[in-house]
């Protein structure tokens, strides 16, 4: 079974998504890094996935995005799982939709408004939030972007609350759970 984590910046997609691979013993496929690598490639510059969407584009960055998720549709398969993080934009970009949905399991990790907003602050308020009042602006990207992860998402589970580790394991008796009760 393919896994694949959707859900806003700072929500856990990466650090569980990599966990729950070494725990699975399977490849941990992360977009955003393969987003980078592709602009690397293409340009010779070395930018984050922030920095290349500022410079370059929503266009430029959707296309990039889009060639990665098409390549992991391409390579992966129900015999070797694997796990997926995708950027927390990605559920914006709807050219990927049925691709993202028949990759695997999509699993929409929530947590709450004030409590993304508490770690997108710690982590240094992010150049696409304005800075004249990033509580407000968070919370309407917050509120526009939740429907499309529903939408996407076959299974959501509420992180509010956990860290790393329990986090980890409530993801994984999620993930179980659905596996067991999904029909032939």
């Amino acid at each position: 079974m393919n896994v694949i984590l959707i859900g806003m910046k700072h929500c856990g997609k990466s650090t569980l998504g990599a966990a729950l691979a070494a725990r699975w013993v399977c490849p941990f496929h992360d977009v955003d890094r393969m987003i980078e690598d592709y602009h690397t490639a293409e340009t010779g510059q070395l930018l984050s996935v922030r920095e290349i969407f500022s410079a370059e584009g929503e266009a430029h960055f959707h296309r990039l995005e889009a060639k990665a998720i098409t390549d992991l549709y391409l390579r992966l398969d129900d015999k070797t799982p694997s796990v997926v993080a995708v950027g927390g934009r990605t559920a914006l970009n709807t050219k990927v939709d049925l691709l993202i949905q028949t990759m695997g399991v999509v699993v929409f990790l929530e947590v709450s408004p004030e409590e993304m907003f508490a770690r997108v602050l710690r982590g240094g308020l992010p150049s696409f939030i304005d800075e004249n009042d990033p509580e407000k602006h968070f919370a309407e990207l917050y509120k526009e972007r939740v429907p499309h992860y529903r939408r996407l998402a076959r299974l959501t589970v509420n992180l509010d609350g956990l860290d790393a580790s329990a986090a980890l394991e409530k993801l994984c008796r999620e993930l179980d759970r659905a596996n067991q009760t999904k029909s032939p």
